[in-house]
């Protein structure tokens, strides 16, 4: 039997900015206010009649039938939140306050509108979370990857549905997009700074400090692994006459030339970094046996065999190359280096004796 429809005791209900609904214990509308069209986008005659899960945000609906239990179960209910789906497809997000009118077995609720809170609250979310990704971001990529998940994430109207946004939703996106803007120049400006900390320039390989930072992760990890790795020391046999004949441009493309060498003959896992001047070192990880220390200097050499073309010159480079194997030669990275470097002499001493 259908329940007639329900006359609340006055008619000013149509005045409040607040939505009040009357429900059956079917769940079909049989009183709403005149605020339904504001918040909803139905009339009140469009929605009378018809069960609330008709309108009710679909990942929302087990939600709203638990809250609607325990309504009738305790009488009331304060400050429960759910969304529903308007009439133009836009989603908004309500607060309920009901309760349970036992006497006539209906639920009597007060639906708020707090989508513009929700949309404030999420706005003021992502621009912390914009900010945090642009300091803890691994790199550039890694950024553009959070902030695509953040601005996904986002409940508010699409920053290109303009027929959808108010003018608060527009000053949304401004503010995103304006710590967006902010947040990859931060990323850039902090990229650019660590290039040049721990690069060379010139050359582009890893400069001093970076490879002091990878020879010191090498060594911790060879200690509790108890494997060996390998230091090269290089330096150019006449390349202060490079420098003096040619003039220092020439110097400099040599140099580059070098290095592009040194990395075409290393293991991605390997290093090659420049000191400084024409002096170069080598860090091999992970070698099974001492004398393979060797047998990548001779690859190395083998590489010089070509003769560098600079400014149309033809250049005969021939390196000195001195090895240090950890933990033969040394156990830290002071020992060590000085031990590659004093073998690089040796044999500098050797090419001058040829």
């Amino acid at each position: 039997m259908t329940q007639p429809p329900y006359t609340p005791p006055v008619d000013f209900l149509d005045l409040l900015l607040d939505a009040v609904c009357v429900v059956d214990p079917e769940g079909r509308f049989v009183y709403v206010s005149a605020a339904s069209e504001q918040i909803f986008g139905y009339r009140p005659d469009e929605m009378m009649g018809r069960i609330i899960f008709d309108f009710v945000h679909p990942d929302d609906i087990d939600l709203t039938r638990n809250s609607a239990e325990h309504v009738m179960a305790t009488g009331s209910i304060r400050q429960v939140e759910n969304r529903y789906i308007r009439k133009d497809g836009s989603i908004v997000h309500i607060m309920w306050t009901a309760r349970w009118l036992t006497g006539d077995k209906l639920r009597i609720g007060v639906a708020r509108d707090i989508t513009q809170r929700r949309h404030n609250e999420a706005v003021q979310a992502a621009l912390y979370a914009i900010s945090e990704a642009s300091h803890t971001a691994a790199n550039l990529d890694d950024l553009h990857g959070q902030l695509h998940s953040i601005v996904n994430a986002l409940g508010i109207p699409a920053f290109h549905d303009s027929n959808s946004q108010s003018e608060s939703d527009r000053n949304h996106w401004q503010l995103i997009a304006t710590q967006i803007s902010e947040a990859l120049s931060r990323r850039q400006l902090f990229d650019r700074l660590k290039y040049v900390a721990q690069y060379d320039p010139l050359t582009g390989l890893p400069n001093r400090e970076l490879l002091s930072d990878r020879i010191r992760t090498t060594l911790a990890r060879a200690r509790r692994q108890q494997t060996s790795f390998a230091l090269l020391f290089i330096d150019l046999n006449g390349f202060k006459r490079v420098n003096d004949s040619l003039g220092h441009a020439a110097g400099d493309q040599l140099l580059q030339h070098v290095a592009h060498r040194l990395t075409q003959s290393l293991r991605e896992s390997d290093t090659a970094a420049r000191l400084g001047g024409d002096e170069f070192v080598i860090l091999v990880e992970r070698i099974s046996e001492r004398h393979r220390a060797q047998d990548v200097a001779d690859k190395l050499h083998n590489a010089f065999d070509k003769p560098f073309l600079v400014d149309g010159i033809e250049l005969d480079i021939v390196p000195s190359i001195g090895v240090a194997v950890y933990p033969y030669d040394g156990e830290d990275e002071f020992c060590l280096l000085k031990h590659a470097d004093n073998a690089m002499y040796t044999a500098k001493g050797r090419e001058r004796c040829r």
